[in-house]
Order: structure tokens, then C-alpha cells, then sequence
């Protein structure tokens, strides 16, 4: 793990300047657990106990301690147990709680074969796959923007599985395509919807609403038969005549 340090002002500026800094303050009481040898130095050995658990998981605020400030002791006497001492106090705490689809910012900071390590704040650690249409944009020393995809806490550290956004984009951007895909108009073998109908009937209808008259000479109204045998018969009065 990397002890990067934040401080409390730099936190705060932090969530300040970046919409999706993953970083939340809260005012909360925290029960402190120091050693005996800071019995004649309470606050020495509170702010001992603070800085070991700097950038760990902590169950009680839901996330990785980042900073504190404005601590206040809330008794005068504290309770010893075997053979800590034992403290509450009330501070401001600044915590980092990633979320699943949450979108970060990391630094390249190692490069493997098949995977990059990134470095979140200069602190936690986070994984992404390299392929080769990534494999320019993850060189090492790159701040790149990220979705977090998986959160693991191990021993209170806690890590990430990443993807890029611009994988993420290009990904959806060509299922959209493929869903949005329709024919304009339906294949010859492709039957037609219900309620669907040909142009040329409407186009029909309208002419016959419309009252104009239509006009049809006699020799278009007989059937295709008859006039092949209106044909055969003046061959065979030809013949006769011959």
C-alpha cells in the first residue's frame, strides 16, 4: 500500500474542484484505542491512533479514512481495558467511499502484460485490463478517467478493478447502433405487419373518394383468355378463306 498523506484542507479542496472526488465529510463520534505509554499525553496519543488508521477501511464511516481536524475529547478520564486506553472523541472526518459506475481519475503507475496498475490519489490501488486499443493511452505517468467496475477490501485496504471511460463509450456507442438498426422497408420474404398495407391501395382509394372518373376501354376489360381466343379464332377464319 501506498501512505500517501492528505491533509485535511487539501480534502476538502479536492471535493471542492472535482465533481466525482468519491471523497464525503462527516462529523461523527469515534471511540480511540492508544497505547499506556501516552497516559500523561491524551491528545498525543489520539492523534497517534488517527494517523495508523489513515487511508483504511473503517466499518463505522463506510469507506477509507483520508484526514480529520477539529478533534474534541468527550471525557476527561479514559477507560482502560487490558491495558489500552480507551477515548471517545468527536471530529470531522473526511472519508473516500467508491461506488460501483462511480467515475475516478488515476495515474498509470506500473505496466504489466495483460493489465496497468493505477494509483487513485496517489493512494489506492486500482486494475484495468490493457489490450491494444488501450495499451498507448495507459503508458506509465497518464492520468486517465475511469469507471470503477469492482471494489475489494482486504486486511481494511481497499482496491479496484477499473475500465476505461472511452472503452466504456465506444462499447455502448456500438450497442446502441446495433439496436437502433432497422430496414426501411421489409425484405420480399419478410411478411408484413399486421396493418400494414401497400401504397398503391391507399393510393387507389383515394382516386375513387375523390370522385374522378377512370377510363377503360372495352378491350382491357376482357379476360387475358378470351382475347387469346378471339386471336385463334381469326387464324382459323383465315384459313378457311385460303
Amino acid at each position: 500500500m501506498n501512505y500517501n498523506v492528505i491533509k485535511f484542507k487539501e480534502a476538502e479542496e479536492i471535493m471542492e474542484s472535482e465533481e466525482y472526488s468519491q471523497f464525503v465529510k462527516i462529523n461523527e463520534c469515534k471511540r480511540i484505542i492508544f497505547h499506556p505509554r501516552f497516559l500523561g499525553n491524551t491528545r498525543k496519543g489520539i492523534e497517534e491512533a488517527l494517523k495508523s488508521e489513515r487511508n483504511l477501511v473503517s466499518d463505522k464511516f463506510g469507506g477509507a479514512l483520508i484526514a480529520y481536524s477539529n478533534i474534541k475529547i468527550q471525557q476527561a478520564m479514559g477507560l482502560i481495558v487490558d491495558p489500552y486506553i480507551h477515548f471517545d472523541i468527536v471530529a470531522d472526518f473526511i472519508v473516500f467511499r467508491p461506488e460501483v459506475g462511480a467515475s475516478l481519475k488515476g495515474v498509470v503507475h506500473r505496466v504489466f502484460k495483460n493489465h496497468v496498475s493505477l494509483l487513485v490519489y496517489g493512494i489506492f490501488n486500482v486494475s484495468i485490463k490493457k489490450s491494444e486499443s488501450n495499451a498507448e493511452q495507459l503508458s506509465e505517468g497518464n492520468e486517465v478517467d475511469f469507471k470503477v467496475e469492482r471494489i475489494f477490501v482486504n486486511n481494511r485496504i481497499l482496491s479496484m478493478h477499473g475500465v476505461l471511460w472511452s472503452e466504456e463509450v465506444t462499447q455502448k456507442t456500438k450497442t446502441t447502433k446495433k439496436k437502433s438498426h432497422r430496414k426501411s422497408f421489409p425484405d420480399e420474404d419478410e411478411p408484413m405487419a399486421a396493418g400494414e398495407s401497400l401504397d398503391i391501395t391507399e393510393k387507389t382509394a383515394d382516386r375513387e373518394l375523390d370522385g374522378e372518373d377512370v377510363e377503360i376501354n372495352e378491350e382491357d376489360s376482357l379476360p387475358v383468355t378470351h382475347k387469346k381466343s378471339e386471336k385463334k379464332k381469326k387464324k382459323k377464319s383465315k384459313k378457311e378463306k385460303v
